[in-house]
Order: C-alpha cells, then structure tokens, then sequence
C-alpha cells in the first residue's frame, strides 16, 4: 500500500516527456520565426531541428530529476533513451534510415537527458 502523496514510478518520466515535447514544439516556432526572417530555412533547418531535440531532451531530463529527487544520471538517460523513441520512429517513416543522423539523435538525446537528469535533481527549491 502507497502513502497518501507518494508519486508513482510513471510520472515523473511522463511529466518529463510532456515537458520536452512542449519545449521541442517552442524551440521549433522559435527556429522557424528567426529562419525566415534571415531567409536561411533551406540551410539551417537541420541545425534547429537537432536544437529543438537537445533543449528538448534536456527539459525531459531536467523535469524528471526534479520530481524524482535521485539518481540524475540513470533518469535522465532512461528519459533521454524514451525521449528519443518518437524521432527516431519519425525518422525511419520518412526515410532517414540511411543516413548518420539515426545514430547521432539517440546519443544527443540521451547525452541531453542525462545532462538535464543531474541538473533536475541538484536543482535548488
């Protein structure tokens, strides 16, 4: 039997994914208002697409140690290996499969999540 307030093991790492999800959408409306007005859309867009995925995977991160309050390093790499599921399911439904970027979204998500994961439980407040 649970104590009256005590979180269950899920939340903290779907809080986390809800926050980086929500935080790649805003990072890519930022991207997209800043790439068209330099008219550099065509040039940049994968350099803001892999920012949106790191500020993403860091908020994941970060979300998830603040609420669990331990082990950083194994929850934010736990939420950056969970975190980088939907890209990389996106990414071979449109074809990217052949390309290096496959193995370079997983790393930086987890690398980021984890990064976030030690931040989120050293957080102060």
């Amino acid at each position: 039997m649970r104590k009256r307030g005590q979180n269950s093991a899920i939340v903290p790492y779907a809080a986390g994914l809800c926050a980086g999800y929500a935080a790649v959408i805003l990072t890519s409306l930022a991207a997209a208002l800043l790439l068209s007005f330099f008219d550099a859309a065509s040039k940049a867009a994968g350099a803001a697409a892999v920012l949106a995925l790191s500020v993403g995977s860091f908020v994941c991160g970060r979300t998830a140690g603040a609420l669990r309050r331990r082990d950083g390093l194994k929850t934010g790499a736990l939420c950056g290996l969970i975190f980088s599921v939907l890209p990389m399911i996106l990414s071979l439904i449109f074809g990217l499969f052949g390309t290096p970027m496959l193995i370079v979204k997983p790393l930086l998500c987890i690398a980021f999540g984890t990064c976030g994961g030690v931040a989120g439980v050293n957080r102060r407040g």
